[in-house]
């Protein structure tokens, strides 16, 4: 009785190993669309003119004036009372009326020529407290009690005191921008000059520099 020969995994000698058959990587469940059955694919389409139109920022917000012009105008109308909401059109008109006799002109430069002495008083009086807190403790002490009071405090506060003060003019108004200017000033400076490094400084006064030199000279422009 023969027996049957062994099963085994091994190859044998000088056997050729079997060929592997290449495996597709192509997932069939993922269709490609090359593009070659319906013609080629549009990389850049061209934008039309109303969507060229719509992309420029500046004709978007001219849009949005005339928009609001046009409600101010119906609305103005609809009104019918030049008192209460003039037009849209009546105001233009004034406008260019003010322009060509001068009228505008002249008001203008009367409520900024109050606004820049306000803020030239105002400026002035910061940097006298500034200079009084780097050169003292006591101005240090004068500059930071005075911002604790007055700082806090909105101009529009003491808008009815400055008309009881200085009555209807510009005096009520300058006051009210001094005070709007100053303590604002006189903060940031002294920080500023409070951050400038201690080593200038020491050789400011080694050049002899205290005061108003020493501001001038080293505080303002290392500020």
């Amino acid at each position: 009785m023969s027996s049957a020969p062994a099963l085994t995994d091994a190859p044998r000698a000088g056997a050729m190993p079997p060929r592997l058959t290449p495996v597709d990587p192509a997932r069939p469940e993922i269709v490609r669309d090359t593009g070659h059955a319906h013609g080629a694919t549009v990389v850049e389409k061209p934008l039309s003119v109303a969507e060229r139109l719509y992309n420029q920022a500046w004709l978007r917000k001219i849009v949005i004036l005339l928009v609001l012009a046009g409600i101010w105008e119906a609305y103005g109308r609809y009104l019918d009372n030049d008192l209460l909401f003039p037009t849209f059109s009546a105001t233009v008109e004034a406008f260019v009326r003010g322009l060509g006799d001068g009228t505008l002109p002249a008001r203008a430069w009367t409520s900024l020529k109050v606004l820049l002495m306000g803020y030239a008083a105002g400026i002035a009086l910061a940097t006298l407290l500034t200079g009084l807190a780097i050169a003292s403790r006591i101005g240090t002490d004068l500059l930071e009690t005075l911002t604790s009071m007055f700082n806090p405090l909105p101009a529009i506060a003491l808008l009815p005191l400055a008309l009881i003060w200085f009555g209807l003019g510009s005096g009520s108004l300058i006051f009210v921008l001094v005070h709007s200017v100053t303590w604002a000033i006189a903060l940031n400076t002294h920080s500023g000059f409070l951050s400038v490094s201690r080593t200038l400084k020491m050789v400011g006064r080694n050049y002899g520099l205290s005061g108003p030199g020493l501001i001038g000279k080293i505080l303002i422009p290392a500020a």
